[in-house]
């Protein structure tokens, strides 16, 4: 197997900025629905199950078309995959301006630039871990870093630009700010992923494999519930009676706790003699987050809420921060590719199908 690129210096370090910025746009712009939520559901007169779909698809694809990046990954290699999921969430979110009803949102954003994102998503942490030996587990933490960064940063500038340009607008510029996924790929060397990545087309065998199964079906599982807040909770802090501000600000507050997690989950490489660290940050991350999830329920203050919601965050960040980490410890840094895309695809039916059923229980 031949090696095409050097690990834990030179180029790699830009590869690494490259996996950390494509995940500032591609989940900042995604997780950071819950603003367009509450304009689309008043601009259509939608209900709150049918404007859902357009948030639960962008994200759900974000994730589920883990597998079809990875196949990709695996024959085209992950600049060219990087550069096609730019130019489609570019396409999607330009198209949206134009949308005359509800469905045409949910085909344009939910579905096209939920695909685009999709085929950022799993390039960014394979390439963020094949380039790296020694500092594995912090690149792969740093990269996750990029996504609670850009829940922070495009919280702010949707509901900037929303007031500003109103909804349409916002689309729009964010549109063009989505071409530089492009830029991110061509960052990349070419078949940057040989050094790692048989060439096949998906191992079909992991999915005899009982951790893969058992691995996917906590994925999917806790997606259900987590999706839910990062959609809803600028409308339901509303409903309760705050101004419009600080229910944004509560999307703020998660990010800037969800970075610090992510962040801090990366320190582990620092711990490798502790056995199974990894997977025990993840057990227990998954297990605070869920309690979070459900104090949201409190009828209590604006402090309060916030301090769910950083502590939401934080373990959302922790669980994230080691996600891939896991992976790699389950299944070896050669399946990286493969196990992280059917690993996604489960998270992407949990993230489909909990807003919609929030959405259902709300209506």
């Amino acid at each position: 197997m031949k090696k095409f690129h050097r690990q834990d210096g030179g180029w790699a370090w830009m590869v690494l900025f490259s996996a950390f910025l494509g995940r500032v746009i591609s989940m900042g712009m995604s997780l950071s629905f819950g603003v367009y939520y509450v304009e689309l559901k008043s601009y259509y007169g939608a209900s709150a199950s049918v404007t859902s779909w357009v948030g639960s698809l962008n994200t759900g694809l974000l994730f589920g078309a883990g597998p079809i990046a990875s196949a990709l990954i695996n024959k085209f290699g992950c600049r060219f995959t990087m550069m096609l999921g730019g130019f489609i969430s570019s396409a999607g979110l330009i198209t949206s301006y134009f949308a005359v009803n509800i469905a045409h949102i949910i085909i344009s954003f939910g579905i096209v630039t939920g695909f685009g994102f999709g085929l950022i998503y799993t390039p960014c942490i394979v390439t963020s871990g094949t380039y790296f030996n020694k500092w594995r587990y912090l690149s792969t933490a740093i990269a996750c870093t990029g996504g609670g960064l850009g829940i922070i940063l495009f919280s702010l500038f949707v509901d900037a630009t929303i007031e500003a340009y109103g909804w349409r607008g916002s689309m729009l510029i964010n549109g063009g700010l989505a071409l530089n996924l492009v830029l991110c790929g061509v960052i990349i060397p070419p078949r940057s992923t040989d050094a790692v990545v048989e060439s096949h087309i998906l191992d079909i065998a992991l999915l005899r494999n009982k951790k893969m199964l058992i691995f996917a079906v906590s994925m999917l599982l806790w997606n259900i519930g987590v999706i839910v807040v990062f959609f809803s909770a600028t409308d339901y802090l509303e409903d309760r009676g705050l101004p419009h501000d600080k229910a944004v600000f509560l999307l703020t507050s998660i990010g800037i706790a969800n970075t610090v997690g992510r962040l801090l989950a990366g320190l582990t490489c620092f711990v490798q003699h502790w056995k199974n660290i990894n997977f025990w940050l993840y057990t227990a991350s998954t297990m605070i987050v869920g309690v979070a999830t459900m104090l949201f329920n409190i009828d209590t203050s604006y402090a309060l809420y916030t301090f769910f919601g950083c502590l939401f965050g934080l373990s959302f960040g922790l669980l994230l921060g080691s996600q891939a980490n896991v992976i790699i410890d389950l299944f070896g840094i050669l399946k990286l590719n493969d196990s992280f895309g059917y690993s996604m695809f489960a998270s992407g039916i949990g993230i489909i199908i909990g807003p919609s059923i929030a959405g259902m229980i709300l209506d």
